[in-house]
């Protein structure tokens, strides 16, 4: 668990480091040969807006590019655990609507393209209630085998309807367009070459939730061949 005291400590030494990255280059200028420009990388950016510098995120394990990573409705710079939905999941209750196929977290491949894919965490739903499914929630939770850290994720599907009888891949992954949503880059998936054990809950008003678990060898994720 990381207090708020210890993050507050992370993003101050990083900022400061940015600071004196930045007065060392603006004073090389005046040299005879001054040394390359420092990267758009190390400026003192915060993309998504939450408080917290981008390169700070990457120490934290939080997304640059969401300011609720774990999607708890808590903001990444007030959360004592970012990585770690606060959140009570009440997965929900009713007939069975649906049903997880398949759960895939490596040797992914992309059937439009026809080739492998990067390695992603992949689910596979078939819709088996005779009529359309719109408002599906994602809850996942990733833990590292070998030193038992874990994180969890509440995701909302936003914009995904699960047609009636269809059967339809979802993507956590860094690609754009239907079907994908942002994984974070600076999390264990991306980050850990343990073993990592994934459990995976997709859950919608009037349907009874469906979970399903998959394991991912050691060695990280993959680019494609």
């Amino acid at each position: 668990m990381m207090t708020k005291t210890i993050r507050t400590i992370i993003i101050a030494l990083t900022i400061g480091a940015l600071l004196l990255v930045g007065l060392t280059s603006g004073c090389a200028k005046s040299t005879p040969n001054p040394p390359p420009q420092v990267p758009a990388s190390t400026s003192n950016a915060d993309s998504d807006g939450d408080g917290i510098p981008d390169t700070a995120e990457k120490v934290l394990g939080t997304d640059p590019l969401n300011p609720d990573t774990d999607g708890d409705g808590i903001n990444d710079m007030q959360d004592n655990n970012p990585t770690i939905a606060d959140t009570q999941f009440q997965p929900s209750t009713g007939p069975v609507g649906f049903k997880i196929t398949n759960l895939m977290v490596e040797n992914n491949y992309d059937p439009v393209a026809k080739k492998d894919a990067p390695d992603h965490l992949e689910i596979e739903i078939q819709n088996t209630a005779g009529k359309d499914i719109p408002g599906l929630v994602a809850y996942y939770t990733i833990t590292d085998s070998t030193t038992n850290q874990k994180e969890s994720y509440i995701l909302p599907l936003s914009g995904l309807v699960l047609k009636a009888g269809e059967t339809k891949s979802i993507h956590f992954d860094q690609a754009e367009g239907p079907g994908h949503f942002r994984a974070n880059p600076n999390g264990l998936y991306y980050t850990s070459k343990n073993e990592l054990r994934f459990s995976v809950t997709i859950s919608v008003s009037g349907y009874e939730a469906q979970s399903a678990e998959v394991k991912k060898d050691a060695g990280g994720a993959e680019t494609p061949d």
